[in-house]
């Protein structure tokens, strides 16, 4: 009988506890991976900072919360993070906002009333026909009303700021009566980057905190649900090579994650995936490499010979996707030089060949 009851309290929990019985996270974000930046130099900024120009983007996040929840959110933190060191952050919003749940102010009205009453008295006899009786009395009533306005309480909606020395920018939302954190959120950043910048990369964190009881009637904690970050590619608005350039950097380092998903098992064992290296890894098993992107680029030549093909090529199309973006950032190219080897996935591509 206790067992049944056990059982069932959990269940019970379980069912009033959205955040535990969601496969993911109740709060789903998503970011699109391209944002064009417009040039907005001023005469001023290029007295002040010769050699660099100010970029505005905009960029969207999409907000999407389970039903179950909504009334649990209470706050999403958004950080942007650049990843040249060059870039620095000029101007963001939204700034820091205050708000009031009352529409004006307050009024208070201080009244104070003053109500005073007397009566005196005064009775002579001097026979029993004769005499005389007096009466003197007042009232006096004051009344003074002072009225005031005073300033509503103002509670906190969004916070905004730099982060890493101005490399990067957070903001804060918090959820009130009369907002929601549901929804499209549109973030305006301004960047001061090197004059002959086209393109770059960013990360974009996305959190979420919930409020709720995991038992009924007890009080309520705060809850941080799983983070989400995304790689956004940046690019100067009418640059179409810049644009190209950042696209081929997305598509080439979801495609490289994708692969070393796909192949992790044949990366961890070093192997291609062929009845021969099935018989050499039982007869002389592998030491696991650690961090692949690593071991590519620390010896090329040794992990074209033991790892799949298909691995092999994606990295070294991520590598020259980067490459190619580290050109229009600005920054130094990642070797100086290139060989072209065609045995590598049946493709021509370009490869390191140095073993450093």
């Amino acid at each position: 009988m206790v067992r049944i009851l056990c059982t069932l309290t959990v269940v019970s929990i379980l069912a009033t506890s959205p955040a535990l019985v969601w496969a993911g996270s109740p709060v789903q974000f998503d970011v699109g991976y391209l944002t064009p930046a417009n040039d907005v130099t001023t005469p001023e900024f290029q007295n002040a900072r010769p050699g660099f120009r100010l970029l505005q983007m905009d960029l969207m996040i999409s907000t999407m919360v389970d039903s179950r929840v909504a009334d649990d959110l209470i706050e999403t933190t958004f950080f942007v993070e650049l990843h040249n060191p060059r870039i620095q952050i000029e101007d963001f919003s939204p700034q820091t906002t205050l708000q009031s749940p009352y529409a004006g102010n307050i009024s208070k009205e201080n009244r104070t009333e003053l109500d005073l009453n007397g009566k005196l008295s005064a009775n002579e006899r001097f026979d029993k026909s004769l005499g005389a009786d007096a009466t003197l009395g007042f009232n006096r009533k004051q009344a003074t009303v002072e009225k005031v306005d005073v300033l509503p309480e103002l509670k906190l909606v969004a916070a905004s700021g730099t982060i890493h020395r101005g490399r990067g920018v957070y903001f804060r939302f918090n959820r009130t009566k009369q907002t929601s954190l549901e929804g499209t959120t549109m973030l305006g950043i301004v960047l001061a980057v090197p004059e002959s910048w086209s393109a770059d990369t960013m990360s974009v964190r996305c959190q979420a905190k919930i409020r709720q009881s995991v038992v009924p009637g007890a009080p309520s904690q705060e809850t941080e649900l799983p983070e989400s970050q995304y790689t956004v590619a940046i690019y100067q608005a009418g640059e179409r090579y810049a644009a190209e350039v950042a696209e081929r950097y997305i598509q080439e380092e979801s495609r490289w994650i994708e692969t070393k998903r796909k192949y992790a098992d044949e990366i961890h064992d070093r192997r291609k995936d062929s009845p021969l290296d099935y018989l050499t890894s039982i007869v002389r098993p592998s030491k696991p490499i650690g961090n692949i992107d690593q071991y590519l680029a620390r010896s090329p030549k040794q992990a074209t010979r033991e790892l799949p093909p298909p691995v092999v090529d994606a990295y070294f199309r991520f590598q020259q996707a980067k490459s190619l973006m580290d050109g229009c950032s600005g920054l130094r190219p990642l070797a100086n030089s290139r060989a072209l080897d065609k045995t590598i996935a049946n493709a021509p591509i370009t490869i390191e060949v140095s073993d450093e």
